[in-house]
């Protein structure tokens, strides 16, 4: 890990997250753009707040509606969140809580600042004033401020976090990580304890050289010169929770399209996995008014491989239904990871999923204990497994031969490009 600081010329500070291993350390806080050892890789994520703007854009998270700020006003992306639903990691010998951050901008336009970012606790769940209100610091205990470290009402370092969507392109993925002390909680009750987390983002705008300042340890900051306004896609916290269990398969690149994963002999590596490739799965778990839907988008990792988060299935056996979505669009078309229009297969042909229909869907039942769990192997052709043929093309053009003599030279003007014909 390594962290790099420019302080421009009116003081103000700013760690470079722009690049994948960088980190920072402010106050008791760290932040990673990579995980810490022992961070829940494969799990259920809990976005509990989620801001969307042009330009700058803040929130918290709450039950309460309308919400104050830029917050999407959905339950399933802005809600309240006990302090035990946020896991535990261990960094050198400290306990953390964890905290994830998804930001979502353009390829064109990826950087984003993170400008203001708040801990609180708080004993209203449904809170909806702004900060500094009356009615806020009487429902509201600080926990922890990137700028205010004495949590005295004034600023003493202005603080600012540079991020780089490119790094982890794509929503649904981390692009950083915020880890705060158990301690610097004291002795709160984690089962009754509300955290609030406020941030703001985009108020750096442009930074360039007319900003003066420098490297800590010399240098410019020419590297990190950009617009760091949030221009696109929304921002998301979330916290990771462990599933019961987990689902496992591979999406694989049928190449000759025969619908069977050929496998390695001698010096052929056989056919591989397809990375970064998007997968939805849904299931319901319970009955009537006790039933709960679970749905969620998964990708692929390097070797073609997804892992689905499975709960419990409450005294019941359920059906989980998989669904190929393709690879994510560089645009989204709207901020809903689950809509299958933020998503191509242009090019792609199914030639297995698992049940025979080459409809990119499979459905497998579990069993309510999650005993027996069913598992996608490596090169072999079973249900849990998605083939996929890449299509080439050829092109051509067709014309009307003008003078009948099979020849284009010498009189090319008698030839003129026909459209309407089917090859």
């Amino acid at each position: 890990m390594a962290e790099f600081q420019y302080v421009d010329g009116d003081g103000e500070v700013y760690y470079d997250l722009t690049e994948t291993g960088n980190d920072a350390t402010i106050d008791s806080a760290i932040f990673r753009t990579l995980s810490a050892e022992g961070s829940s890789g494969t799990g259920l994520i809990q976005a509990f707040v989620r801001v969307q703007a042009t330009g700058t854009e803040q929130g918290y998270n709450t039950d309460g509606r309308g919400v104050p700020y830029d917050e999407n006003s959905s339950p399933q992306f802005t809600t309240s969140l006990l302090l035990s639903d946020v896991p535990i990691v261990e960094i050198d010998g400290t306990s953390y809580y964890e905290f994830r951050l998804d930001i979502n901008e353009a390829n064109s336009t990826p950087l984003l600042s993170l400008n203001e970012l708040k801990l609180y606790t708080t004993t209203n769940p449904n809170l909806t004033a702004e900060l500094g209100s009356a009615a806020f610091d009487a429902a509201t205990t600080p926990i922890w401020d990137l700028d205010d470290q004495n949590l005295d009402g004034t600023d003493d370092t202005d603080n600012t976090l540079l991020l780089d969507y490119s790094l982890q392109a794509g929503s649904g993925k981390s692009d950083m990580f915020f880890y705060i002390p158990v301690d610097d909680f004291g002795g709160a009750d984690p089962e009754t304890t509300n955290v609030l987390l406020y941030s703001e983002f985009g108020t750096t705008g442009t930074l360039d050289d007319t900003d003066g300042g420098d490297f800590a340890g010399g240098g410019s900051g020419v590297g990190l010169w950009g617009d760091y306004t949030s221009e696109s896609g929304f921002e998301e916290w979330s916290v990771s929770k462990v599933a019961d269990g987990v689902l496992t398969g591979f999406k694989w690149d049928d190449l000759d399209g025969d619908g069977m994963w050929d496998v390695a002999m001698g010096e052929d590596s056989g056919e591989e996995g397809i990375g970064d490739f998007w997968l939805k799965y849904s299931y319901t778990t319970g009955n009537g008014n006790n039933a709960i839907l679970h749905e969620g988008v998964v990708n692929t990792n390097s070797i073609g491989q997804y892992f689905i988060p499975l709960v419990d299935g409450n005294n019941q056996d359920y059906t989980v239904t998989i669904t190929e979505l393709g690879f994510a669009l560089e645009i989204p078309v709207n901020d809903n990871p689950l809509d299958p229009a933020n998503y191509t297969l242009e090019g792609w042909a199914f030639t297995f999923d698992g049940d025979g229909t080459l409809d990119g869907v499979t459905q497998v039942i579990i069993d309510k204990d999650l005993e027996g769990l069913p598992e996608g192997e490596f090169q072999v052709t079973e249900q849990l497994n998605f083939g996929n043929v890449e299509y080439g093309s050829i092109s051509g053009t067709k014309f009307v031969d003008g003078d009948g003599d099979l020849e284009t030279t010498d009189d090319q003007s008698a030839y003129t490009e026909a459209g309407g014909w089917t090859i």
